[in-house]
């Protein structure tokens, strides 16, 4: 970019520089195909609750591990985890992280005031239920950067067991996810919302 071309207020700064995480963020996501990314949403899903504390909902943000580990971490720049990814036509190496512990009722709500980086791939939100046969019922909507949205139900016997995958949904129109279509769109604009 030559002094002439660069944005002349800080605020036009910030937006190229979100709308250039965003081209970068659709990159990566061309890397990851529609079963990959139902994967990328239930692992979150599942990985969403851990021994130090309970959470019954909440809203994650899955990104490449490079920069998650810079501007989540706060690892140096020179980690070595680049080494890790230097393929860049297979599937990338990503990791996701906690954004905001809320109650099921408040999910749509946070998705107006989560902490949205512009680099995200995407955003994954949870909530848990306990299940008619016993142990927990797990929903979670994912929305990525590209637009794909995936909707997926789990079965864990106790809260931090492994997760058995009951139903998934990937598509492109909030609409064809039932009732977590409302979620998923406030979503996806939770994400592009960041990025512009």
């Amino acid at each position: 970019m030559s002094t002439e071309d660069a944005p002349a207020t800080v605020d036009a700064l910030l937006r190229t520089a979100a709308a250039a995480d965003a081209r970068a963020a659709r990159a990566v996501l061309a890397r990851i195909d529609g079963i990959r990314l139902v994967e990328l949403v239930a692992t979150q899903a599942e990985l969403a609750v851990d021994e130090e504390r309970s959470r019954v909902a909440g809203i994650d943000a899955v990104g490449d591990l490079e920069r998650a580990a810079i501007e989540v971490m706060g690892l140096p720049q020179s980690s070595g985890l680049e080494a890790e990814d230097e393929d860049t036509t297979g599937p990338p190496t990503v990791t996701g992280w906690e954004l905001v512990t809320v109650g099921p009722e408040d999910l749509a709500a946070a998705t107006l005031t989560a902490p949205v980086p512009s680099w995200a791939l995407a955003l994954v939100a949870f909530e848990d239920r306990d299940a008619a046969e016993g142990g927990l019922l797990r929903r979670a909507v994912g929305a990525a950067a590209d637009g794909r949205l995936v909707a997926v139900e789990l079965h864990l016997s106790e809260p931090l067991a492994d997760a058995t995958i009951r139903r998934a949904h990937l598509g492109d129109d909030p609409a064809e996810l039932g009732s977590a279509g409302p979620l998923a769109a406030a979503l996806r604009t939770a994400l592009t919302g960041a990025q512009t």
